[in-house]
């Protein structure tokens, strides 16, 4: 069972921690992730990097920072966050910097994010039914047109923009 949660457009400045591509969760995204990466005209500075929960945890971010770290650093901690421009990653992933959104039209064709990945139908494929969904709708489109998941919703109602969601799964991950 992994939580499923969104990247965030709040990140923090990456530090000279040397990572790439090839070191990311789920090899299999890796063509497109280039993909995505030629046609959104992002430079990437590898040599500059974070762990993605704490890259994503900015000034600005809702869910990221109402997980302590002692939740996020914990070895039996699953959550694999969709990123806009990497796809599935892990929270551990070392990524560097980079700003896209789900909702961000990029190429000749001037498409959203989203519906580039949900063409690529690949994202689902790592979907576990006892996975824990947190998604937004937007992101949810990149995997599915219909944002409909084969993953557990929680039986919550969240009504914010993400400090509800990050509170939950802190909560959740105490227990781990």
């Amino acid at each position: 069972m992994s939580y499923l949660i969104t990247c965030s457009s709040s990140k923090n400045c990456p530090q000279p921690i040397l990572s790439s591509l090839i070191m990311l969760s789920y090899p299999e995204l890796n063509n497109y992730r280039k993909i995505l990466i030629e046609l959104s005209e992002i430079k990437l500075d590898w040599n500059r990097t974070l762990p993605a929960w704490k890259l994503y945890s900015g000034n600005y971010s809702k869910l990221y920072p109402q997980v302590s770290e002692q939740n996020w650093t914990k070895p039996n901690t699953d959550v694999k966050i969709l990123s806009a421009l990497f796809g599935w990653i892990k929270h551990t992933d070392r990524i560097p910097y980079y700003d896209l959104q789900m909702k961000s039209k990029i190429g000749i064709n001037n498409k959203f994010v989203y519906r580039i990945w949900n063409e690529f139908d690949v994202l689902q494929n790592l979907v576990c039914e006892t996975d824990i969904d947190l998604l937004s709708d937007n992101y949810r489109k990149a995997i599915n047109n219909n944002a409909q998941l084969n993953a557990i919703q929680p039986n919550v109602r969240f009504t914010d923009r993400g400090v509800q969601k990050g509170r939950w799964l802190n909560e959740k991950l105490i227990l781990l």
